[in-house]
Protein backbone atom coordinates (compact mmCIF):
# COMPACT_ATOMS: atom_id res chain seq x y z
CA UNK A 1 0.00 0.00 0.00
CA UNK A 2 1.08 3.56 -0.78
CA UNK A 3 -0.47 6.52 1.05
CA UNK A 4 -2.20 9.32 -0.91
CA UNK A 5 0.60 11.68 0.14
CA UNK A 6 3.29 9.29 -1.18
CA UNK A 7 1.50 8.82 -4.50
CA UNK A 8 1.12 12.57 -4.94
CA UNK A 9 4.84 13.23 -4.40
CA UNK A 10 6.15 10.36 -6.56
CA UNK A 11 6.34 12.20 -9.92
CA UNK A 12 7.90 15.42 -8.58
CA UNK A 13 11.53 14.86 -9.65
CA UNK A 14 10.56 13.62 -13.10
CA UNK A 15 8.11 16.49 -13.55
CA UNK A 16 10.90 18.94 -12.65
CA UNK A 17 13.06 17.37 -15.34
CA UNK A 18 10.30 17.71 -17.96
CA UNK A 19 9.60 21.27 -16.82
CA UNK A 20 13.22 22.19 -17.41
CA UNK A 21 13.12 20.62 -20.87
CA UNK A 22 9.91 22.46 -21.81
CA UNK A 23 11.30 25.80 -20.67
CA UNK A 24 14.56 25.29 -22.54
CA UNK A 25 12.70 24.37 -25.75
CA UNK A 26 10.40 27.40 -25.51
CA UNK A 27 13.37 29.70 -24.90
CA UNK A 28 15.21 28.14 -27.87
CA UNK A 29 12.20 28.58 -30.20
CA UNK A 30 11.75 32.17 -29.04
CA UNK A 31 15.36 32.99 -29.93
CA UNK A 32 14.85 31.37 -33.33
CA UNK A 33 11.79 33.53 -34.06
CA UNK A 34 13.74 36.71 -33.30
CA UNK A 35 16.78 35.76 -35.37
CA UNK A 36 14.86 34.66 -38.50
CA UNK A 37 15.08 36.94 -41.58
CA UNK A 38 11.45 37.63 -42.53
CA UNK A 39 12.52 39.90 -45.39
CA UNK A 40 13.62 36.84 -47.40
CA UNK A 41 12.02 36.95 -50.90
CA UNK A 42 9.15 34.52 -51.52
CA UNK A 43 11.15 32.49 -54.06
CA UNK A 44 13.77 31.77 -51.40
CA UNK A 45 11.58 31.56 -48.29
CA UNK A 46 10.82 27.82 -48.31
CA UNK A 47 14.48 26.91 -48.75
CA UNK A 48 15.59 29.43 -46.11
CA UNK A 49 12.90 28.22 -43.71
CA UNK A 50 13.89 24.58 -44.20
CA UNK A 51 17.43 25.44 -43.17
CA UNK A 52 16.22 27.27 -40.07
CA UNK A 53 13.95 24.38 -39.13
CA UNK A 54 16.82 21.90 -39.40
CA UNK A 55 18.84 24.03 -37.01
CA UNK A 56 15.88 24.38 -34.64
CA UNK A 57 15.11 20.64 -34.72
CA UNK A 58 18.76 19.81 -34.04
CA UNK A 59 18.76 22.12 -31.02
CA UNK A 60 15.55 20.54 -29.68
CA UNK A 61 16.92 17.02 -30.23
CA UNK A 62 20.06 17.91 -28.26
CA UNK A 63 17.94 19.16 -25.36
CA UNK A 64 15.73 16.07 -25.46
CA UNK A 65 18.64 13.62 -25.63
CA UNK A 66 19.88 14.94 -22.28
CA UNK A 67 16.40 14.48 -20.81
CA UNK A 68 15.83 10.98 -22.23
CA UNK A 69 18.89 9.45 -20.56
CA UNK A 70 18.13 11.00 -17.18
CA UNK A 71 14.44 10.13 -17.33
CA UNK A 72 15.04 6.40 -18.00
CA UNK A 73 17.33 6.12 -14.98
CA UNK A 74 14.87 8.03 -12.80
CA UNK A 75 11.90 5.97 -13.95
CA UNK A 76 13.62 2.67 -13.17
CA UNK A 77 14.61 3.87 -9.69
CA UNK A 78 11.21 5.47 -9.04
CA UNK A 79 9.19 2.40 -10.01
CA UNK A 80 11.48 0.01 -8.14
CA UNK A 81 11.47 2.02 -4.90
CA UNK A 82 7.72 2.75 -4.91
CA UNK A 83 6.60 -0.78 -5.80
CA UNK A 84 8.92 -2.34 -3.25
CA UNK A 85 7.56 0.01 -0.62
CA UNK A 86 3.98 -0.92 -1.49
CA UNK A 87 4.73 -4.65 -1.37
CA UNK A 88 6.76 -4.41 1.85
CA UNK A 89 3.94 -2.47 3.53
CA UNK A 90 1.50 -5.24 2.59
CA UNK A 91 4.03 -7.89 3.71
CA UNK A 92 4.13 -6.32 7.19
CA UNK A 93 0.37 -6.76 7.44
CA UNK A 94 0.57 -10.42 6.34
CA UNK A 95 3.33 -11.13 8.85
CA UNK A 96 1.30 -9.45 11.61
CA UNK A 97 -1.40 -12.07 10.98
CA UNK A 98 1.05 -14.97 10.97
CA UNK A 99 1.53 -15.39 7.22
CA UNK A 100 5.03 -15.98 5.87
CA UNK A 101 5.43 -14.20 2.52
CA UNK A 102 9.22 -14.44 2.14
CA UNK A 103 9.07 -16.82 -0.81
CA UNK A 104 6.26 -14.89 -2.50
CA UNK A 105 8.26 -11.66 -2.36
CA UNK A 106 10.99 -13.35 -4.41
CA UNK A 107 8.59 -14.72 -7.03
CA UNK A 108 9.22 -14.32 -10.74
CA UNK A 109 5.67 -12.99 -11.21
CA UNK A 110 6.31 -9.93 -9.04
CA UNK A 111 9.61 -9.26 -10.79
CA UNK A 112 8.02 -9.54 -14.23
CA UNK A 113 5.20 -7.18 -13.27
CA UNK A 114 7.71 -4.56 -12.14
CA UNK A 115 9.78 -4.94 -15.32
CA UNK A 116 6.64 -4.58 -17.45
CA UNK A 117 5.70 -1.39 -15.60
CA UNK A 118 9.16 0.12 -16.15
CA UNK A 119 9.08 -0.87 -19.83
CA UNK A 120 5.70 0.80 -20.33
CA UNK A 121 6.96 3.95 -18.60
CA UNK A 122 10.03 4.10 -20.84
CA UNK A 123 7.76 3.70 -23.84
CA UNK A 124 5.74 6.65 -22.59
CA UNK A 125 8.95 8.68 -22.31
CA UNK A 126 9.99 7.84 -25.87
CA UNK A 127 6.57 8.79 -27.21
CA UNK A 128 6.65 12.03 -25.24
CA UNK A 129 10.06 12.94 -26.69
CA UNK A 130 8.85 12.29 -30.24
CA UNK A 131 5.72 14.31 -29.58
CA UNK A 132 7.70 17.26 -28.23
CA UNK A 133 9.97 17.29 -31.29
CA UNK A 134 6.97 17.21 -33.62
CA UNK A 135 5.09 19.83 -31.61
CA UNK A 136 8.04 22.23 -31.43
CA UNK A 137 8.68 21.86 -35.18
CA UNK A 138 5.00 22.43 -36.01
CA UNK A 139 4.84 25.43 -33.67
CA UNK A 140 7.93 27.22 -35.02
CA UNK A 141 6.90 26.45 -38.64
CA UNK A 142 3.46 27.98 -38.08
CA UNK A 143 4.83 31.07 -36.33
CA UNK A 144 7.61 31.68 -38.85
CA UNK A 145 5.21 31.38 -41.80
CA UNK A 146 2.69 33.65 -40.11
CA UNK A 147 5.31 36.33 -39.35
CA UNK A 148 6.78 36.11 -42.88
CA UNK A 149 3.33 36.54 -44.49
CA UNK A 150 2.63 39.58 -42.30
CA UNK A 151 5.89 41.24 -43.32
CA UNK A 152 5.43 40.39 -47.00
CA UNK A 153 1.87 41.77 -47.00
CA UNK A 154 3.15 45.21 -46.02
CA UNK A 155 0.34 45.56 -43.49
CA UNK A 156 2.69 44.85 -40.58
CA UNK A 157 6.15 46.11 -39.77
CA UNK A 158 9.06 43.72 -39.28
CA UNK A 159 8.98 44.45 -35.54
CA UNK A 160 5.21 43.92 -35.24
CA UNK A 161 5.38 40.53 -36.97
CA UNK A 162 8.15 39.24 -34.69
CA UNK A 163 6.48 40.69 -31.58
CA UNK A 164 3.20 38.92 -32.41
CA UNK A 165 5.01 35.63 -33.07
CA UNK A 166 6.86 35.74 -29.75
CA UNK A 167 3.65 36.63 -27.90
CA UNK A 168 1.81 33.72 -29.49
CA UNK A 169 4.60 31.35 -28.46
CA UNK A 170 4.59 32.84 -24.96
CA UNK A 171 0.84 32.38 -24.69
CA UNK A 172 0.40 28.97 -26.32
CA UNK A 173 3.73 27.27 -25.62
CA UNK A 174 4.15 23.80 -27.10
CA UNK A 175 1.54 21.13 -26.44
CA UNK A 176 3.24 17.78 -25.97
CA UNK A 177 0.33 15.36 -25.82
CA UNK A 178 -2.87 15.36 -27.86
CA UNK A 179 -5.58 12.89 -26.88
CA UNK A 180 -8.20 11.31 -29.21
CA UNK A 181 -10.77 13.77 -27.82
CA UNK A 182 -8.66 16.65 -29.17
CA UNK A 183 -7.61 17.78 -25.69
CA UNK A 184 -3.95 18.75 -25.40
CA UNK A 185 -1.69 18.79 -22.35
CA UNK A 186 1.65 20.26 -21.42
CA UNK A 187 4.36 17.65 -21.02
CA UNK A 188 4.64 18.14 -17.24
CA UNK A 189 0.91 17.56 -16.77
CA UNK A 190 1.01 14.42 -18.93
CA UNK A 191 4.09 13.08 -17.12
CA UNK A 192 2.64 13.68 -13.64
CA UNK A 193 -0.53 11.82 -14.59
CA UNK A 194 1.27 8.98 -16.39
CA UNK A 195 3.90 8.37 -13.70
CA UNK A 196 1.55 8.48 -10.73
CA UNK A 197 -1.03 6.29 -12.48
CA UNK A 198 1.59 3.91 -13.90
CA UNK A 199 3.31 3.32 -10.56
CA UNK A 200 0.00 2.91 -8.76
CA UNK A 201 -1.25 0.35 -11.31
CA UNK A 202 2.06 -1.58 -11.35
CA UNK A 203 2.15 -1.69 -7.55
CA UNK A 204 -1.53 -2.67 -7.53
CA UNK A 205 -0.95 -5.67 -9.77
CA UNK A 206 1.98 -6.75 -7.60
CA UNK A 207 -0.23 -6.40 -4.50
CA UNK A 208 -2.89 -8.58 -6.11
CA UNK A 209 -0.26 -11.18 -7.10
CA UNK A 210 0.95 -11.25 -3.49
CA UNK A 211 -2.63 -11.48 -2.17
CA UNK A 212 -3.25 -14.52 -4.38
CA UNK A 213 -0.09 -16.19 -3.00
CA UNK A 214 -1.24 -15.42 0.55
CA UNK A 215 -4.78 -16.66 -0.12
CA UNK A 216 -6.19 -13.23 0.87
CA UNK A 217 -9.43 -12.26 -0.89
CA UNK A 218 -10.38 -9.09 1.03
CA UNK A 219 -8.84 -5.61 0.82
CA UNK A 220 -9.67 -2.29 2.42
CA UNK A 221 -9.44 0.80 0.21
CA UNK A 222 -7.83 3.94 1.65
CA UNK A 223 -9.80 7.16 2.13
CA UNK A 224 -8.83 10.83 2.06
CA UNK A 225 -10.63 14.16 2.18
CA UNK A 226 -11.02 15.92 -1.15
CA UNK A 227 -11.39 12.78 -3.28
CA UNK A 228 -13.23 13.28 -6.58
CA UNK A 229 -16.97 12.82 -5.92
CA UNK A 230 -17.26 9.54 -7.86
CA UNK A 231 -14.40 8.04 -5.80
CA UNK A 232 -15.75 9.34 -2.51
CA UNK A 233 -18.65 6.91 -2.86
CA UNK A 234 -16.47 3.82 -2.59
CA UNK A 235 -13.38 4.94 -0.65
CA UNK A 236 -12.65 3.60 2.85
CA UNK A 237 -14.58 0.35 2.40
CA UNK A 238 -13.79 -3.37 2.28
CA UNK A 239 -14.07 -5.32 -0.98
CA UNK A 240 -13.64 -8.84 -2.30
CA UNK A 241 -11.00 -9.34 -5.00
CA UNK A 242 -12.69 -12.39 -6.48
CA UNK A 243 -16.28 -11.31 -5.88
CA UNK A 244 -17.07 -14.57 -4.09
CA UNK A 245 -17.85 -12.89 -0.76
CA UNK A 246 -21.52 -12.60 0.13
CA UNK A 247 -20.82 -9.71 2.50
CA UNK A 248 -18.49 -7.48 0.49
CA UNK A 249 -18.84 -6.22 -3.12
CA UNK A 250 -16.39 -7.21 -5.84
CA UNK A 251 -13.45 -4.79 -5.99
CA UNK A 252 -13.44 -4.22 -9.75
CA UNK A 253 -17.20 -3.77 -10.04
CA UNK A 254 -17.64 -1.46 -7.05
CA UNK A 255 -14.59 0.75 -7.59
CA UNK A 256 -13.95 0.53 -11.32
CA UNK A 257 -10.52 -0.98 -10.63
CA UNK A 258 -8.83 -1.67 -13.97
CA UNK A 259 -10.42 1.32 -15.72
CA UNK A 260 -9.03 4.81 -16.23
CA UNK A 261 -11.82 6.44 -14.26
CA UNK A 262 -11.72 3.99 -11.34
CA UNK A 263 -9.51 2.94 -8.46
CA UNK A 264 -5.81 3.38 -9.33
CA UNK A 265 -6.85 5.03 -12.59
CA UNK A 266 -6.00 8.54 -13.88
CA UNK A 267 -4.53 10.65 -11.06
CA UNK A 268 -6.16 8.43 -8.43
CA UNK A 269 -4.40 8.56 -5.06
CA UNK A 270 -6.34 5.69 -3.48
CA UNK A 271 -4.79 2.31 -2.71
CA UNK A 272 -5.78 -0.91 -0.97
CA UNK A 273 -4.22 -3.32 1.55
CA UNK A 274 -4.97 -6.79 2.98
CA UNK A 275 -7.99 -7.22 5.23
CA UNK A 276 -8.83 -10.33 7.27
CA UNK A 277 -12.45 -10.80 8.32
CA UNK A 278 -12.88 -11.11 12.09
CA UNK A 279 -9.25 -10.17 12.77
CA UNK A 280 -8.48 -6.87 11.01
CA UNK A 281 -9.82 -3.61 12.35
CA UNK A 282 -11.13 -1.02 9.90
CA UNK A 283 -8.52 1.73 9.55
CA UNK A 284 -10.60 4.33 7.71
CA UNK A 285 -13.22 6.50 9.35
CA UNK A 286 -16.26 7.53 7.28
CA UNK A 287 -15.74 10.75 5.30
CA UNK A 288 -18.62 13.22 5.09
CA UNK A 289 -19.61 13.32 1.40
CA UNK A 290 -20.70 16.97 1.37
CA UNK A 291 -17.52 18.11 3.13
CA UNK A 292 -15.42 15.94 0.82
CA UNK A 293 -17.05 17.37 -2.32
CA UNK A 294 -16.54 20.93 -1.09
CA UNK A 295 -12.87 20.17 -0.46
CA UNK A 296 -12.60 18.62 -3.92
CA UNK A 297 -14.00 21.78 -5.55
CA UNK A 298 -11.49 23.86 -3.61
CA UNK A 299 -8.65 21.60 -4.79
CA UNK A 300 -9.76 21.91 -8.42
CA UNK A 301 -9.76 25.70 -8.18
CA UNK A 302 -6.30 25.52 -6.61
CA UNK A 303 -5.05 23.31 -9.48
CA UNK A 304 -6.41 25.80 -12.04
CA UNK A 305 -4.65 28.70 -10.31
CA UNK A 306 -1.39 26.71 -10.18
CA UNK A 307 -1.61 25.93 -13.91
CA UNK A 308 -2.12 29.60 -14.64
CA UNK A 309 1.00 30.51 -12.63
CA UNK A 310 3.10 27.92 -14.48
CA UNK A 311 1.84 29.28 -17.80
CA UNK A 312 2.90 32.82 -16.83
CA UNK A 313 6.37 31.58 -15.89
CA UNK A 314 6.74 29.84 -19.26
CA UNK A 315 5.59 33.02 -21.00
CA UNK A 316 8.32 34.94 -19.20
CA UNK A 317 10.89 32.34 -20.31
CA UNK A 318 9.81 32.86 -23.95
CA UNK A 319 9.99 36.64 -23.64
CA UNK A 320 13.35 36.46 -21.89
CA UNK A 321 14.72 34.26 -24.66
CA UNK A 322 13.55 36.76 -27.29
CA UNK A 323 15.06 39.68 -25.37
CA UNK A 324 18.44 37.94 -25.21
CA UNK A 325 18.61 37.77 -29.03
CA UNK A 326 16.85 41.03 -29.90
CA UNK A 327 19.00 43.82 -31.40
CA UNK A 328 16.20 46.08 -32.68
CA UNK A 329 15.53 48.92 -30.22
CA UNK A 330 11.80 49.29 -30.96
CA UNK A 331 11.15 45.55 -30.76
CA UNK A 332 13.22 45.28 -27.60
CA UNK A 333 11.22 48.08 -25.96
CA UNK A 334 7.92 46.35 -26.74
CA UNK A 335 9.15 42.95 -25.56
CA UNK A 336 10.50 44.49 -22.35
CA UNK A 337 7.16 46.19 -21.65
CA UNK A 338 5.34 42.90 -22.19
CA UNK A 339 7.83 41.12 -19.94
CA UNK A 340 7.17 43.65 -17.18
CA UNK A 341 3.38 43.44 -17.52
CA UNK A 342 3.49 39.65 -17.49
CA UNK A 343 5.73 39.77 -14.42
CA UNK A 344 3.19 41.91 -12.61
CA UNK A 345 0.40 39.52 -13.61
CA UNK A 346 2.44 36.62 -12.22
CA UNK A 347 2.84 38.37 -8.87
CA UNK A 348 -0.90 39.00 -8.67
CA UNK A 349 -1.66 35.37 -9.50
CA UNK A 350 0.71 34.20 -6.76
CA UNK A 351 -0.93 36.60 -4.30
CA UNK A 352 -4.42 35.34 -5.17
CA UNK A 353 -3.32 31.72 -4.79
CA UNK A 354 -1.88 32.43 -1.34
CA UNK A 355 -5.05 34.22 -0.28
CA UNK A 356 -7.26 31.42 -1.63
CA UNK A 357 -5.26 28.72 0.18
CA UNK A 358 -5.25 30.67 3.45
CA UNK A 359 -8.97 31.45 3.24
CA UNK A 360 -9.92 27.80 2.67
CA UNK A 361 -7.37 26.00 4.83
CA UNK A 362 -5.53 24.50 1.86
CA UNK A 363 -1.89 23.45 1.84
CA UNK A 364 0.09 25.41 -0.73
CA UNK A 365 2.05 22.94 -2.88
CA UNK A 366 5.13 24.78 -4.13
CA UNK A 367 6.03 21.91 -6.44
CA UNK A 368 2.81 22.60 -8.34
CA UNK A 369 3.83 26.15 -9.26
CA UNK A 370 7.52 25.46 -9.78
CA UNK A 371 8.84 25.66 -13.34
CA UNK A 372 12.40 24.36 -13.43
CA UNK A 373 14.34 26.58 -15.81
CA UNK A 374 12.60 29.58 -14.30
CA UNK A 375 15.70 30.07 -12.16
CA UNK A 376 16.89 32.74 -9.76
CA UNK A 377 18.13 35.02 -12.54
CA UNK A 378 14.84 34.98 -14.44
CA UNK A 379 12.91 35.17 -11.18
CA UNK A 380 14.80 38.34 -10.21
CA UNK A 381 14.15 39.81 -13.65
CA UNK A 382 10.46 39.02 -13.17
CA UNK A 383 10.40 40.74 -9.76
CA UNK A 384 12.13 43.87 -11.11
CA UNK A 385 9.91 43.81 -14.19
CA UNK A 386 6.79 43.44 -12.07
CA UNK A 387 7.75 46.40 -9.91
CA UNK A 388 8.54 48.61 -12.92
CA UNK A 389 5.23 47.68 -14.53
CA UNK A 390 3.37 48.36 -11.28
CA UNK A 391 5.01 51.76 -10.76
CA UNK A 392 4.43 52.80 -14.39
CA UNK A 393 0.80 51.72 -14.18
CA UNK A 394 0.18 53.76 -11.03
CA UNK A 395 1.87 56.75 -12.66
CA UNK A 396 -0.48 56.36 -15.64
CA UNK A 397 -3.36 56.58 -13.15
CA UNK A 398 -2.08 59.96 -11.98
CA UNK A 399 -0.17 58.85 -8.87
CA UNK A 400 3.01 60.87 -9.30
CA UNK A 401 5.00 59.31 -6.42
CA UNK A 402 3.66 55.75 -6.12
CA UNK A 403 5.00 53.01 -3.83
CA UNK A 404 8.17 51.51 -5.34
CA UNK A 405 6.82 47.97 -5.56
CA UNK A 406 3.68 45.86 -5.19
CA UNK A 407 4.95 44.63 -1.81
CA UNK A 408 5.47 48.20 -0.59
CA UNK A 409 1.91 49.02 -1.62
CA UNK A 410 0.57 45.97 0.26
CA UNK A 411 2.60 46.93 3.35
CA UNK A 412 0.69 50.22 3.46
CA UNK A 413 -2.46 48.28 4.40
CA UNK A 414 -0.81 47.62 7.77
CA UNK A 415 1.66 50.47 8.18
CA UNK A 416 -0.60 53.28 6.91
CA UNK A 417 -4.21 52.00 6.56
CA UNK A 418 -5.85 55.42 5.84
CA UNK A 419 -3.42 56.18 2.98
CA UNK A 420 -3.78 52.65 1.59
CA UNK A 421 -7.58 52.86 1.67
CA UNK A 422 -7.63 56.29 0.00
CA UNK A 423 -5.09 55.38 -2.71
CA UNK A 424 -6.88 52.10 -3.41
CA UNK A 425 -10.22 53.93 -3.73
CA UNK A 426 -8.65 56.39 -6.18
CA UNK A 427 -7.14 53.54 -8.24
CA UNK A 428 -10.50 51.75 -8.44
CA UNK A 429 -12.24 54.97 -9.50
CA UNK A 430 -9.69 55.58 -12.27
CA UNK A 431 -9.85 51.97 -13.47
CA UNK A 432 -13.64 52.07 -13.62
CA UNK A 433 -13.59 55.33 -15.61
CA UNK A 434 -15.46 57.38 -13.00
CA UNK A 435 -12.32 59.38 -12.24
CA UNK A 436 -9.98 60.85 -14.83
CA UNK A 437 -6.25 60.27 -14.19
CA UNK A 438 -5.82 63.93 -15.13
CA UNK A 439 -7.24 64.77 -11.70
CA UNK A 440 -4.03 63.36 -10.16
CA UNK A 441 -3.93 61.56 -6.85
CA UNK A 442 -2.36 64.55 -5.09
CA UNK A 443 -5.43 66.73 -5.85
CA UNK A 444 -7.77 63.85 -4.99
CA UNK A 445 -6.06 63.44 -1.62
CA UNK A 446 -5.99 67.19 -0.93
CA UNK A 447 -9.71 67.45 -1.72
CA UNK A 448 -10.53 64.48 0.48
CA UNK A 449 -8.61 66.02 3.36
CA UNK A 450 -10.23 69.44 2.74
CA UNK A 451 -13.69 67.90 3.02
CA UNK A 452 -12.63 66.03 6.16
CA UNK A 453 -11.43 69.32 7.73
CA UNK A 454 -14.02 71.80 6.51
CA UNK A 455 -17.20 69.76 5.97
CA UNK A 456 -17.08 66.73 8.30
CA UNK A 457 -18.45 67.90 11.66
CA UNK A 458 -20.54 70.66 10.06
CA UNK A 459 -24.33 70.51 10.41
CA UNK A 460 -26.66 70.84 7.45
CA UNK A 461 -29.32 73.49 7.22
CA UNK A 462 -31.76 71.11 8.93
CA UNK A 463 -29.34 69.97 11.66
CA UNK A 464 -27.79 66.72 10.34
CA UNK A 465 -24.11 66.36 11.24
CA UNK A 466 -21.82 65.39 8.33
CA UNK A 467 -19.67 62.44 9.47
CA UNK A 468 -17.84 61.24 6.35
CA UNK A 469 -17.68 60.90 2.57
CA UNK A 470 -18.03 57.99 0.17
CA UNK A 471 -15.83 57.05 -2.80
CA UNK A 472 -18.81 57.69 -5.08
CA UNK A 473 -19.17 61.19 -3.69
CA UNK A 474 -15.61 62.12 -4.67
CA UNK A 475 -16.15 60.64 -8.14
CA UNK A 476 -19.18 62.89 -8.58
CA UNK A 477 -17.39 65.88 -7.06
CA UNK A 478 -14.64 65.82 -9.71
CA UNK A 479 -16.71 64.59 -12.66
CA UNK A 480 -15.19 62.77 -15.62
CA UNK A 481 -14.44 63.26 -19.32
CA UNK A 482 -16.38 60.11 -20.31
CA UNK A 483 -19.13 58.95 -17.95
CA UNK A 484 -19.23 55.09 -17.94
CA UNK A 485 -22.86 55.24 -16.78
CA UNK A 486 -23.92 57.21 -19.85
CA UNK A 487 -24.85 55.26 -22.99
CA UNK A 488 -22.79 57.60 -25.16
CA UNK A 489 -20.04 58.16 -22.54
CA UNK A 490 -20.70 61.90 -22.46
CA UNK A 491 -18.67 64.08 -20.06
CA UNK A 492 -20.06 64.66 -16.57
CA UNK A 493 -19.22 67.94 -14.84
CA UNK A 494 -18.18 68.15 -11.23
CA UNK A 495 -18.97 70.85 -8.67
CA UNK A 496 -16.95 73.34 -6.63
CA UNK A 497 -16.19 73.07 -2.93
CA UNK A 498 -17.86 76.42 -2.22
CA UNK A 499 -21.07 75.42 -4.03
CA UNK A 500 -21.16 72.09 -2.20
CA UNK A 501 -20.81 73.73 1.21
CA UNK A 502 -23.45 76.31 0.38
CA UNK A 503 -25.97 73.62 -0.68
CA UNK A 504 -25.46 71.74 2.59
CA UNK A 505 -25.53 74.70 4.97
CA UNK A 506 -27.77 77.26 3.22
CA UNK A 507 -29.69 75.45 0.47
CA UNK A 508 -33.17 73.96 0.30
CA UNK A 509 -33.79 70.28 0.89
CA UNK A 510 -36.22 67.48 0.09
CA UNK A 511 -37.75 64.96 2.45
CA UNK A 512 -35.68 61.78 2.97
CA UNK A 513 -36.52 58.79 0.77
CA UNK A 514 -35.76 55.10 1.11
CA UNK A 515 -33.02 53.74 -1.17
CA UNK A 516 -33.63 50.76 -3.44
CA UNK A 517 -31.46 48.93 -5.96
CA UNK A 518 -32.15 48.36 -9.66
CA UNK A 519 -34.38 45.41 -8.77
CA UNK A 520 -36.48 47.69 -6.57
CA UNK A 521 -35.20 45.95 -3.43
CA UNK A 522 -34.73 47.91 -0.21
CA UNK A 523 -31.11 48.69 0.74
CA UNK A 524 -29.94 48.62 4.35
CA UNK A 525 -27.33 50.38 6.50
CA UNK A 526 -24.64 48.32 8.23
CA UNK A 527 -26.67 48.43 11.47
CA UNK A 528 -29.64 46.79 9.75
CA UNK A 529 -31.82 49.88 9.45
CA UNK A 530 -33.37 50.81 6.12
CA UNK A 531 -31.08 53.04 4.08
CA UNK A 532 -32.33 56.53 3.29
CA UNK A 533 -31.02 59.51 1.35
CA UNK A 534 -31.79 63.23 1.47
CA UNK A 535 -31.03 65.86 -1.14
CA UNK A 536 -29.87 69.44 -0.47
CA UNK A 537 -29.77 71.88 -3.38
CA UNK A 538 -29.22 75.38 -4.71
CA UNK A 539 -29.40 76.73 -8.25
CA UNK A 540 -25.74 75.63 -8.70
CA UNK A 541 -25.66 72.03 -7.46
CA UNK A 542 -27.31 69.37 -5.35
CA UNK A 543 -25.69 67.20 -2.67
CA UNK A 544 -27.15 63.94 -1.33
CA UNK A 545 -26.37 62.52 2.11
CA UNK A 546 -27.47 59.57 4.22
CA UNK A 547 -29.45 61.35 6.98
CA UNK A 548 -28.99 58.42 9.38
CA UNK A 549 -25.21 57.97 9.05
CA UNK A 550 -24.22 61.49 7.96
CA UNK A 551 -22.20 60.17 5.00
CA UNK A 552 -21.95 62.26 1.83
CA UNK A 553 -23.31 60.04 -0.97
CA UNK A 554 -23.20 61.98 -4.23
CA UNK A 555 -23.49 65.40 -5.88
CA UNK A 556 -24.50 66.89 -9.23
CA UNK A 557 -24.14 70.29 -10.91
CA UNK A 558 -27.20 72.51 -11.47
CA UNK A 559 -30.36 72.61 -9.41
CA UNK A 560 -31.43 69.19 -8.13
CA UNK A 561 -34.76 70.08 -6.56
Amino acid sequence: MLTPQTLQKLPDELVDLVNELQTDIIRSLSKKLVKTNYLTPSAEWQLYKAGQLRLSTNEVNKLISKYAGKSKRQIAQLYTDACRKAINNDAKIYRAYGKDCSAALRSVALSNTLKAGIKNANGMTSNLCKSMVESSRATVTHLMDKAWLKVQSGAFSYQEAIYDAVLELASQGISAVTYPSGHTDWADVAVRRAVMTGISQTAGQMQLDLAAEMDCDLVEVTAHMGARPSHALWQGKVYSISGKSKKYPKLSEATGYGTGAGLKGWNCRHDFYPFFEGVSERANLPVDIAENNEQYEFSQKQRAMERSIRKSKRSLAALDGALQECSDDELRRRLQNKFERTSETLKLKEKRLNEFCNANGLYKQNDRVRVVGFGRSLSQKAVHGSNRSFVNRLKSYGIENPPKSIDKFREMEYTNPPEYKLMNAYIQSVKSGYMSPQVKYSLYKDTYNLIQREIVGVKTVNGIEIKGQSKHFLERFFGTMANPSDKYHKPRSGISFVDMKEALTKGDYLSPKYNKNKLNEQLYNTDGTKMRSQKFYTDKCDVTINPDTGILIQCNPDKGG
